[in-house]
């Protein structure tokens, strides 16, 4: 077993969850940065960044992946870095250290998902950034009881019978989003009523498909419910105040841990300064596409990394775009993070697509479009080592997924389609129309 299979392993169970997250020492270290860097006046602050700064870019420069780095010690004179540029050279970036390190893969929102490592210090850093704002909103993570509705498979899809959760200890539950509808949301409200959570980490879209099956006289209050990896809707927001009872953290951040961003209960969205440095760049009327360079190592350093997401905002003015980008000035929200997912005739909701992709070999691209009478078709864009193993890799994702009465084919074709801001969805509107080599539908 490897280094990150075995971290990967251990993250799993509710001993070595706490042990990893929160160790003693590192995680209080965490914990006091985050709060001083939080009370920083604007100067101090910008002070300590371009010290965090200088120390990323000293340690960049002795990656392969920045080789050709510039000697300059400013920011803005270092390229801008692309997710196309880091595909297939992740590890020209990663960092070196003697401990194990957890593995992790972005969503593929440009066609592919990234590979990205995390060290234990980032990850202690991470749940320290997530357990204060759960504070704020009311809930201590580490005492609390957590139950989690995200893209976990829990049992076979095919599986409609209960318990369609599974507990890690005594105060973590997982959930199965696959297994919800109408008809099994009875074993859910009795399961969370049973379980009592103080808060509720989901995706926005599994957040939604329970509200949309809860009955009104559920009787269900979660006190905090934690949103992140999509975007979630006001409408949803405003729904789960009132069927739960819930204050809500609308979390922004990504795998590549570069950027963070928060809002709670609506009191408007901002960068978090202590995580990532952030730079705005105008990209179209009332938006700033989001640049953003780590302040720590959490495994791989990206200096100047383009988000492809973009932040709405009022205007242009550079003393703005400052203020919004150091946490000053809150924003109304950010685009790209729209949620992806199908649903079947009976009521469940299928999440966690890009799970579909990981651990996929021979796939440069896949993407997927889904008609309901006539079931799942994925389009793969093949590269190096692309064969049998391939559908068969995939065919065993999609397995933990959909239930088997759902077809899929699978359509060979040049690349992935894009959209006006490069991103590949994952998850496309209509079919792609374009010669292909064919296979026809079978079950899963």
């Amino acid at each position: 077993m490897t280094d990150m299979s075995i971290i990967d392993t251990l993250k799993h169970t509710a001993l070595t969850d706490r042990l990893l997250r929160r160790p003693p020492g590192l995680y209080d270290y965490a914990r006091r940065t985050i709060a001083r860097v939080s009370a920083l006046a604007p100067d101090e602050l910008a002070t300590w960044s371009e010290t965090r700064l200088a120390a990323i870019l000293a340690r960049a420069r002795s990656l392969p992946g920045y080789a050709q780095a510039p000697a300059s010690t400013r920011l803005t004179d270092w390229p801008i870095l692309s997710k196309p540029q880091l595909i297939g050279r992740e590890k020209l970036f990663a960092t070196r250290g003697v401990l194990p390190r957890a593995a992790g893969a972005t969503g593929g929102t440009t066609g592919q998902p990234m590979q990205v490592t995390r060290t234990a210090a980032g990850v202690v850093f991470e749940q320290a950034t997530i357990d204060r704002l759960c504070r704020e909103a009311g809930a201590d993570c580490a005492l609390s009881r957590v139950a989690v509705l995200r893209g976990d498979s829990i049992k076979d899809p095919a599986d409609m019978s209960p318990p369609f959760w599974v507990d890690e200890g005594r105060r973590k539950r997982l959930f199965s989003a696959h297994h919800l509808n109408r008809e099994s949301i009875g074993a859910y409200v009795k399961a969370l009523h049973d379980f009592a959570p103080d808060i509720l980490f989901c995706y926005p879209s599994s957040l939604g498909a329970l509200l949309h099956a809860l009955p009104i006289d559920a009787g269900l209050h979660i006190p905090v419910i934690f949103a992140s990896s999509e975007t979630l809707s006001p409408a949803t927001g405003e729904l789960a105040r009132e069927m739960l009872g819930a204050r809500i953290v609308n979390y922004y951040g990504h795998a590549e841990r570069v950027v963070a961003a928060a809002d709670i209960d609506n009191q408007g969205c901002r960068f978090l300064p202590f995580y990532g440095h952030v730079e705005l760049v105008p990209d179209g009327e009332g938006l700033a596409r989001i640049i953003a360079t780590s302040l720590w190592d959490h495994g791989q350093i990206f200096v100047r990394y383009d988000t492809g997401d973009r932040v709405r905002v009022p205007n242009h003015d550079p003393d703005v775009l400052m203020r919004i980008a150091t946490g000053q000035q809150a924003f109304e929200g950010i685009d790209g993070r729209s949620s992806e997912y199908i649903d079947l005739p009976n009521g469940r909701r299928i999440i966690g697509l890009n799970h579909i992709q990981r651990g996929v070999r021979g796939a440069a691209s896949i993407q997927l479009h889904y008609i309901q009478d006539e079931g799942l078709t994925l389009y793969i864009a093949p590269t190096e080592g692309y064969g049998p193993a391939t559908i068969a890799a995939i065919k065993g994702n999609l397995s933990l997924k959909l239930p088997p009465e759902i077809p899929a084919r699978f359509v060979l074709v040049n690349g992935p389609v894009r959209e006006p801001n490069g991103k590949a969805p994952l998850l496309l509107r209509r079919p792609i129309i374009q010669n292909g080599q064919c296979q026809g539908p079978e079950l899963i």
